[in-house]
């Protein structure tokens, strides 16, 4: 080949792989989110969960303020471990370890959250993850965790007295032992855990959380 035909050669190249790179597919993707209180869900579109830059997997806000994590850091919080599962056809309850969400949006002493000070009534906390899934909680939800609670044959139960009967909303990286960024969905997933066997609606549980936002007084 000349040097002329190379040269024209890697032109050609080079103008494909532009071409190629134009035609990505949006970020964008639509999903539903879940209003807690009253059920009602309507169509989102929101950014895919991926890992930003310096190992960020989860974004924080709360008006102008915005508090960003690494695995590294949710997994410093406070630990909690606790039991949980969806309501579905074949749902199971497993053990999973995570921070509560109150935490999350607390901090700690060294690494204070969007709200140091914890909620206050009137806010209220939407989650968002994969598929742009999300849910929007409640102050009183988040602070009494008022939660339909079913039994592994999806009956209406009540949560026996003595044992862990008030939920925890989790964010979760580990479940039945198993890091949650070793497979899908993953690294984060959003639950509501109780310290008993306890399923809840599949609505409150959201894979790939990606985005947190609080808003209210």
């Amino acid at each position: 080949m000349t040097r002329k035909g190379s040269w024209f050669f890697l032109s050609c190249l080079a103008v494909c792989a532009l071409l190629l790179a134009s035609c990505g597919s949006s970020n964008g993707t639509s999903g539903t989110t879940t209003n807690a209180v009253s059920g009602k869900t309507t169509t989102t579109t929101a950014a895919a969960a991926t890992t930003g830059a310096n190992g960020v997997i989860l974004t924080v806000t709360y008006g102008s303020v915005v508090q960003t994590f690494t695995i590294n850091q949710v997994e410093a919080l406070t630990p909690m471990q606790d039991m949980g599962g969806q309501k579905s056809a074949n749902g199971t309850v497993a053990i999973y370890q995570g921070a509560k969400l109150t935490d999350v949006i607390k901090g700690t002493g060294s690494f204070p959250g969007v709200e140091p000070g914890g909620l206050v009534a009137g806010q209220s906390v939407t989650v968002t993850g994969a598929g742009g899934k999300s849910v929007t909680f409640t102050y009183d939800q988040i602070t009494n965790g008022n939660f339909t609670t079913y039994d592994a044959s999806g009956n209406v139960t009540t949560p026996a007295a003595g044992l862990a009967s008030t939920p925890v909303i989790g964010i979760a990286y580990m479940v039945s032992g198993n890091m949650l960024s070793n497979g899908s969905p993953g690294p984060l997933e959003l639950g509501i855990l109780y310290g008993q066997p306890l399923f809840t609606d599949s609505s409150y549980w959201i894979p790939s959380v990606y985005q947190i936002t609080i808003t209210g007084p």
